[in-house]
C-alpha cells in the first residue's frame, strides 16, 4: 500500500535527528513512515478524525490542509468541524461555502475577531479548500456567554433549546483530570511565577475540569450531528482536545461514536518522545510560529456603542507615540481597512513590513484625522526564530479559553 513502507527508526538519533518534517510516526512505535501507519483509506472509513493544532503555528495548519486533502481523496462525503466559531456563526459558514460571501464578509458576519482572535490568514486556506470542494463547514463551539452559563449553572439546568441540545458531559477520567490539574498549575506558574496559584481549592479545580468537559462535549455534539448526516466528520481542534483519547473522543463515545482517530502535528523531538496513546498518528513538522510583525505600541478597547477602537494607553518611545496617537483617540481604520475589534487591528499590524509605514485614521475631539505610523526595523533577538515551547500538546488551550471568556475587550499592541 502506498506510503506505508517503514523508512527508518525514530531512535536512530537520541535527539530525534532521524526524523524529518513530513514523516509520520505512531506514538510508542519507533518506526517511521511516509503516511499514517493505518493508511488514509482506513482513516477515511472512521466516523470522526480529529486534526490537532496549536492555533498560532502555520505548520500545523498546513498539516491540517494536507490531511483534509488526503482524507477527501478517499471519502468525498466529508464535512469539517471548526472549534474556532460558535454555532451562532453557522449562517455565515453556510453562505461562504455556497459562494455568497467574500472573505471580508465571512470574517464580519461570523464575528471571527470577536470569537477567535487568531489571524484569519492562518485559517483561510482551510476555509477556501472547503468552499472550493463544496464541503460543509460546522461551527462546533458555543459563545463565551453560553459556556459560562453551562459551567456555572450546569448543563442540565438549561432547557435544551438554550444549549443547542448539548447534553451533560461524561466525567473526566482520572488521568485526564490529572493532566488538566497539572495544566492549570502550569498556567498559573506562567502567569505569576513560582508559588502563584499553588493550593487551588477543590471547587476551583472541579470548575476548571468541568469547563473543559463542557467544551469537549459541545464540540463532540457538533461532530456527532455531521456523522448522523452520513459525513466523515473532520474536526480542526486544539491539541488538548484531541490528545490521549480523553477529550472530545471520550464525549463522542458517550454519544455512541467510537470510530474516532486523532492526528497531531509535533516537532521531531516531541514526535520521537511521544508516549503510546497520545494519538493514532503524529506528523512531524518544522516548528514555527506566525511572525508577530512590528509593534504599534497602544492598548485599545472595543465599544458596542460607537465604531472603532478607543486608545487606552500609548507606550513611550513607540511608533504610536511618534505618530501622535493619544489616549482617548478612536481608531477607525488602519492601512485603509476599518477596524472593529482589537484582534483585527493586531492581525493588520502583523502584516506590516518593518521599515515601512501605514496610515491610521482616528477621531479626536469629534474631528477625523489621518496619521502616518512609521515602523522601524528591529533586530530580532537570539530566540526570535524559536517557538515558545513545543510540548503544549499535553495541555488544553487555556489562553484561548481565557481570551474568549474576557470577550477579547482589551488588547495591548505594544
Amino acid at each position: 500500500m502506498l506510503g506505508l513502507k517503514a523508512q527508518a527508526s525514530c531512535s536512530d538519533a537520541a535527539t530525534g535527528a532521524g526524523l524529518a518534517p513530513g514523516d509520520w510516526v505512531t506514538p510508542g512505535d519507533t518506526r517511521v513512515h511516509k503516511a499514517p501507519a493505518m493508511g488514509w483509506p482506513t482513516l477515511a472509513r472512521r466516523q470522526v478524525v480529529l486534526l490537532g493544532e496549536q492555533h498560532d503555528r502555520p505548520s500545523h495548519h498546513r498539516f491540517q490542509l494536507a490531511s483534509l486533502a488526503a482524507l477527501h481523496a478517499h471519502q468525498p462525503a466529508l464535512a469539517i468541524g471548526l472549534e474556532m466559531l460558535p454555532r451562532e456563526s453557522q449562517p455565515a459558514l453556510d453562505a461562504w461555502v455556497a459562494g455568497d460571501l467574500d472573505e471580508a464578509d465571512l470574517l464580519e458576519q461570523s464575528q471571527w475577531y470577536r470569537y477567535w482572535g487568531f489571524d484569519p490568514e492562518l485559517y483561510l486556506p482551510l476555509l477556501r479548500f472547503a468552499r472550493d470542494q463544496a464541503l460543509p463547514l460546522k461551527a462546533l463551539n458555543v459563545t463565551p456567554e453560553l459556556r459560562r452559563r453551562l459551567v456555572e449553572d450546569g448543563v442540565s439546568t438549561l432547557p435544551p433549546a438554550q444549549r443547542h441540545g448539548i447534553p451533560e458531559p461524561v466525567p473526566a477520567t482520572p488521568p485526564y483530570r490529572a493532566r488538566l490539574e497539572a495544566s492549570l498549575e502550569e498556567h498559573a506558574l506562567e502567569l505569576g511565577g513560582e508559588g502563584f496559584g499553588q493550593g487551588f481549592d477543590d471547587d476551583m479545580i472541579d470548575g476548571f475540569v468541568y469547563a473543559q468537559q463542557v467544551w469537549d462535549m459541545a464540540m463532540a455534539h457538533g461532530l456527532a450531528s455531521l456523522v448522523e448526516d452520513d459525513y466523515l466528520a473532520v474536526g480542526l481542534v486544539g491539541m488538548g482536545h484531541a490528545s490521549h483519547g480523553e477529550g472530545i473522543d471520550a464525549q463522542l463515545e458517550s454519544l455512541g461514536i467510537t470510530a474516532v482517530a486523532s492526528l497531531l502535528p509535533l516537532s521531531a523531538d516531541d514526535a520521537c518522545e511521544a508516549e503510546a496513546g497520545l494519538a493514532d498518528a503524529v506528523f512531524v513538522v518544522r516548528e514555527d510560529k506566525q511572525s508577530e510583525g512590528p509593534r504599534l505600541g497602544v492598548g485599545v478597547e472595543a465599544s458596542e456603542d460607537e465604531p472603532g477602537l478607543v486608545v487606552t494607553e500609548v507606550a513611550p518611545n513607540s511608533p504610536a507615540k511618534a505618530a501622535g496617537l493619544r489616549v482617548g483617540d478612536r481608531i477607525l481604520s488602519f492601512a485603509g481597512r476599518g477596524v472593529a475589534h482589537p484582534y483585527q487591528l493586531k492581525a493588520l499590524i502583523n502584516r506590516v513590513l518593518p521599515g515601512t509605514q501605514a496610515s491610521i485614521t482616528v477621531t479626536r475631539d469629534h474631528q477625523r484625522q489621518t496619521l502616518t505610523v512609521r515602523f522601524p526595523i528591529v533586530t530580532p533577538g537570539p530566540d526570535a526564530e524559536r517557538g515558545d515551547g513545543t510540548r503544549q500538546h499535553q495541555r488544553p488551550a487555556l489562553q484561548q479559553e481565557q481570551q474568549q471568556e474576557k470577550g477579547q475587550e482589551h488588547e495591548p499592541q505594544e
